[in-house]
C-alpha cells in the first residue's frame, strides 16, 4: 500500500471530532502515513501523533492486537502479560489501552497503576510468572517520542525470532480502527501497586555486598539524586534509604515526573547537560557523589566529587569497570565459574579485570538483551552470572532482573562510594589505580549522519571499502567482521570463527592494543563509530585517540 492508500483509510475512518481536527492540520502528510513504525527486538519507538508512523491510539492497538495474537498461539493467555510505562506523555493512557486490547483476546494483565522503571516491569514478569512484559517508553529519546517494548517470559528484551513471529502478526491487521478492546475495570486485568514495588526492594538487597558497612556508616555518604522527570524516583530512593543511605537528597526541580522533561536539553544521563541542576545543589550540600537516571530507570550517570572540588561525569566503561572490580573485591571466594558479561563495543579494562582475577568474561553483541540470553543459557550450568554492563550506561548486578537497572547500580555504586571514602579516597582514586595497574584507556563514540538521500548508500559504501580493505586504515592487525562471523589475521590472513550471532559490524584492531568498531543503523543514514586506546599514561592515551579519530573519520569526508 502507498501513503495515499494509508492517509485515504484516516480520512474514511469513523474517527472522534478531535481526531479529525487533528487529521485535517497535518502536515507533512507523505512522511506520517509512509507505513509502519519499524517493529524489532526493541519493540517500536517513534515520534508521538496522528498517522501510520507515529505512536497514538491506533497504532498502539495494532502492536498490542499483534502482541496478543502471539501471546494466544503460544498458549500464553492464562500465564499473561504485564504492563507498565514511565513518565512521557500518553504512556499511562497508551498501557491502558494495550491492556484492553490484551483483555479483548482472553489475556490475563498485570497493569502497573502508576509509573515505574522499566527494570521492575522485567522483574514483575518473572515474580508473576507471566508470559510475556510490554513497557511503554521511549528511555532517553526527546519529548516527543514514546514507544511499545517487549519482553518475554525470562524478563528480558525479546529476541529477532520473537520479534519477526510478532511482526508477521502486525501484518495481517488490515484495519486498525476496528480492533476489538474490552473497557477498564475489567477481571483479567489485575492492577500492580505497592505490593510489587515491595517485592522488588526486597529482592534488591542481593545487590549489597557489605551489609553491615551500610548499617554503620550509611549515613556518612551524601548523595544527590536525580530521576530526571522520570520513573526512578520511588524506587531508586527506596533502594537508597532503606538501606541505611539516610543522607540522599532529590533535586525538587527534577523530582515529579514530566513528560516535557523541562528542565534539560534531553532527559539522557549520558549528556552532561543533564547533571547541571544536579551540580549546583550537590555543591550546596557537598555531595559525595550525583546519581541521575533517566526517564524508565534502566541507565544510571554517575558524577563525583573531583580534587578541583568540581563534579566529574564518570563514562559508561569507567563505572562498570569500577562496579566489577569491586564486587570482586568484596566477594569470597572468586572462582572461574564466575562470569561477567558485556558487549563487543564496551571497552577493555573490564575484561582486563576479569582476567585478572581469573573469572569467566563473554562478549555479545551490542544491545543488553543479549546480555540477559547469555544469563539464561548460563542457568542450570556451573557458570555463576557476576555482572554485565556495557558502555552506554546500562549495569546489571542481580538477575532477578534481566535488562539493565538503574535502581540496582544506583544502590552499589553508593555502597562502593561508601567503602572507598571509609578507605581515605574516592571514585576517581580508585579508577586512577586501575589506569596505573592495567593501563589508561580512552573510549570515544561518534556519530555519523549523513542528512542526503544518498545517505544510506554513501555509508554502505564506506563500509564495503573497510570490508575489503581493512588495511587502507594503517596499523589495523585484525579485522573482525560480524556480519560474515569471521575474523581475519590481517598479517597471516588466518581465518577463525566468530560465534556470535551474524549482525553489520566491523570492528578493527591495531597494532597499539587500540581498536574502533563500526556500526551502521540498519534505517537510517546514521553510524556509530567506537573508539578505544590505551597507554601508560593518560597523555599516551589521549594521543592515540586523537591520531586514531584523525585517521578513521578522513575516510567519512
Amino acid at each position: 500500500m502507498t501513503w495515499k492508500h494509508y492517509l485515504s483509510a484516516w480520512q474514511n475512518a469513523d474517527l472522534s471530532n478531535e481526531w479529525r481536527r487533528e487529521l485535517q492540520r497535518v502536515e507533512e502528510e507523505q512522511e506520517r502515513f509512509d507505513g509502519y513504525l519499524t517493529f524489532g527486538t526493541g519493540g517500536m519507538r517513534g515520534k508521538m501523533g496522528i498517522g501510520t508512523k507515529r505512536i497514538n491510539l491506533f497504532t498502539i492497538r495494532r502492536v498490542a492486537k499483534g502482541l496478543g495474537d502471539y501471546v494466544v498461539a503460544n498458549e500464553g493467555a492464562e500465564m499473561g502479560v504485564a504492563i507498565a510505562f514511565d513518565s512521557r506523555h500518553h504512556s499511562g493512557a497508551f498501557a491502558q489501552e494495550t491492556a484492553k486490547v490484551l483483555a479483548a483476546q482472553g489475556i490475563n494483565v498485570y497493569l502497573s497503576d502508576s509509573i515505574r522503571p522499566t527494570p521492575a516491569l522485567s522483574f514483575c514478569v518473572r515474580e508473576k510468572g507471566a508470559f510475556a512484559g510490554v513497557v511503554i517508553t521511549a528511555s532517553h529519546n526527546p519529548s516527543i517520542y514514546n514507544g511499545f517494548k517487549v519482553y518475554d517470559k525470562n524478563g528480558c528484551q525479546i529476541t529477532l525470532g520473537v520479534a519477526q513471529e510478532i511482526a508477521g502478526y502486525l501484518e495481517k491487521i488490515t484495519d486498525i480502527f476496528t480492533i476489538p478492546v474490552r473497557e477498564l475495570p475489567n477481571p483479567l486485568v489485575t492492577p500492580l501497586g505497592k505490593e510489587m514495588d515491595d517485592a522488588y526492594l526486597n529482592a534488591l538487597t542481593a545487590v549489597v555486598s557489605r551489609p553491615d558497612l551500610l548499617a554503620d556508616y550509611g549515613n556518612e555518604l551524601r548523595i544527590c539524586y536525580t530521576p530526571l522527570h522520570g520513573a526512578g524516583k520511588e524506587l531508586v530512593m527506596r533502594g537508597l534509604l532503606e538501606n541505611g543511605f539516610s543522607e540522599t537528597t532529590i533535586i525538587a526541580e527534577q523530582s515529579e515526573p514530566d513528560g516535557d522533561f523541562p528542565t534539560v536539553i534531553s532527559p539522557n544521563p549520558e549528556e552532561e547537560n543533564s547533571f547541571d541542576l544536579a551540580k549546583k545543589l550537590a555543591k550546596e550540600i557537598q555531595a559525595d557523589i550525583i546519581l541521575a537516571t533517566d526517564p524508565d530507570a534502566d541507565r544510571l550517570g554517575v558524577a563525583v566529587l573531583n580534587k578541583q572540588a568540581t563534579y566529574q561525569i564518570l563514562t559508561g566503561n569507567q563505572l562498570g569497570a569500577l562496579l566489577l572490580n569491586y564486587i570482586l573485591e568484596a566477594k569470597t571466594p572468586v572462582t572461574g565459574a564466575d562470569t561477567m558479561i558485556n558487549t563487543i563495543v564496551t571497552g577493555d579494562l573490564g575484561g582486563k579485570i576479569a582476567y585478572d582475577f581469573g573469572i569467566n568474561h563473554i562478549q555479545t553483541l551490542t544491545g543488553f538483551k543479549f546480555i540477559g540470553e547469555k544469563i539464561a543459557e548460563m542457568e542450570g550450568t556451573e557458570k555463576n552470572f557476576l555482572f554485565g554492563y556495557e558502555e552506554s550506561y546500562g549495569y546489571l548486578i542481580a538477575p532477578f532482573v534481566r535488562d539493565k537497572d538503574a535502581v540496582q547500580a544506583a544502590l552499589l555504586t553508593a555502597e562502593m562510594a561508601l567503602f572507598y571514602k571509609k578507605e581515605g579516597t574516592t571514585l576517581l582514586g580508585k579508577l586512577t589505580n586501575l589506569y596505573e595497574k592495567f593501563g589508561y584507556h580512552k573510549e570515544y563514540l561518534h556519530t555519523i549522519t549523513l542528512d542526503d538521500s544518498d545517505g544510506i548508500t554513501k555509508m554502505n559504501q564506506v563500509i564495503d571499502a573497510l570490508r575489503k580493505e581493512p588495511t587502507c586504515i594503517s596499523g589495523i592487525s585484525v579485522l573482525e567482521d560480524f556480519l560474515t562471523s569471521k575474523r581475519t589475521n590481517l598479517s597471516t590472513m588466518e581465518m577463525t570463527n566468530l560465534e556470535l550471532p551474524k549482525e553489520n559490524v566491523l570492528k578493527f584492531h591495531l597494532n597499539d592494543n587500540a581498536w574502533f568498531a563500526i556500526r551502521p543503523s540498519g534505517t537510517e543514514p546514521k553510524c556509530k563509530i567506537y573508539f578505544q586506546t590505551s597507554g601508560e599514561t593518560e597523555e599516551i592515551a589521549t594521543k592515540a585517540m586523537n591520531e586514531l579519530k584523525k585517521r578513521v573519520l578522513a575516510k567519512w569526508d
